[in-house]
Formats: C-alpha cells, sequence, structure tokens
C-alpha cells in the first residue's frame, strides 16, 4: 500500500532520477505520461464517475453500452459494421445493443444508403432528448474538480482538450465545447 501511495505523489516505481532512465528503460517523462494516465483512470473507474453513469445509464433504462453508441450516433448514422469496428463489439453483441436501442426508441435501423446488404443506425428524436438530458446530468463537475481555483480549472480544460483534440475516435457529443479563455 505504501508503493501505491508513493507513486501517486510522484516517486517512480522504476526509480528514475531527474531526466534518468530506469532499469526498465522508462525515462521520466514517460513515467510522468503514465502517472498523468493513471490518474486519468483513477478518476474515470473510481470515484463519483462510475456510480454517475450508472445511475445516468438506469434512470434511462439504458446499459453503458448503449449509452456510448447513442453518443456516437449523435452526429449521424452509423453503419453497424463501423460500430462493430470502432467499439470492437462482437457482431452479435452490437445487434442486442441496438435491439434494446429501438425498444427503447431512441434509435433506429434503416438501409444502408449504398450498399442493399447492410443497415445503418440512426439516433430519433427521443434519443437525442434523452442524449441532451443526460449528458446535462453527467456534466456537473464533482467536488474534486470544483475544489480546483478558476485558473487551475481553466489550466485542467486546456490541457484536457488538447489531449481530447489529439483522439480522432472521440465522438464529437463527448467532446468539451470551446470555451474563449481570458488572455494570459
Amino acid at each position: 500500500m505504501a508503493a501505491q501511495g508513493a507513486a501517486t505523489r510522484g516517486v517512480t516505481a522504476g526509480g528514475a532520477a531527474a531526466g534518468g532512465v530506469t532499469a526498465d528503460g522508462v525515462t521520466d517523462g514517460e513515467t510522468t505520461a503514465r502517472e498523468a494516465w493513471r490518474a486519468i483512470l483513477a478518476l474515470m473507474f473510481s470515484g463519483e464517475a462510475p456510480g454517475r453513469m450508472h445511475a445516468v445509464c438506469q434512470a434511462f433504462d439504458l446499459t453503458p453500452a448503449a449509452f456510448k453508441i447513442l453518443m456516437v450516433l449523435s452526429s449521424g448514422p452509423r453503419p453497424m459494421r463501423e460500430l462493430v469496428e470502432s467499439f470492437r463489439y462482437d457482431p452479435s453483441y452490437l445487434t442486442s445493443v441496438v435491439d434494446l436501442l429501438e425498444r427503447r426508441g431512441v434509435a433506429r435501423r434503416e438501409p444502408h444508403p449504398t450498399d442493399r446488404r447492410a443497415k445503418t443506425v440512426a439516433m430519433t428524436e427521443e434519443g437525442r432528448r434523452i442524449l441532451a438530458h443526460a449528458q446535462e446530468l453527467l456534466s456537473v463537475p464533482p467536488a474534486s474538480v470544483q475544489m480546483l481555483s478558476p485558473d487551475e480549472q481553466q489550466q485542467l480544460l486546456r490541457l484536457l482538450m488538447r489531449i481530447v483534440d489529439a483522439e480522432p475516435a472521440i465522438p464529437a457529443a463527448m467532446r468539451p465545447r470551446p470555451v474563449a479563455f481570458p488572455a494570459d
């Protein structure tokens, strides 16, 4: 347990000195990036985030997988094959998730515009309404973010937006809205 605490305070498990390289070839920069990523994972998988996501999904009778697909569909219809590939879902599992979305009235299957053998999935108006409400509930920051000063919050947002911008697979519905920052 003490080793875990030390790692989160910036002491590297490999013991690299400033500017050094650990025995396993990891540089300080890589260690910093790994620890930053671990901090992001800790926020995503513990604390308030998972419980809130579960509660929101439950409130709208959706699974987390169905909610993720709904977010992707917010930017337009997607072929079933594309959803299978982007989420790395088994085709039969995706079919069951899309079945749930259809039963809930938040998405519908449509013929593919150029391939008669394929289907696309499109969001309905009810899906847009539910997604907007769910995102509103999920976007309320937890106390751990609100404890930061306004300047720290701006710095955090700038850094996170750079990371998000470098990840093209993030659906438009999940991307932060552009914010005008005061001149530095």
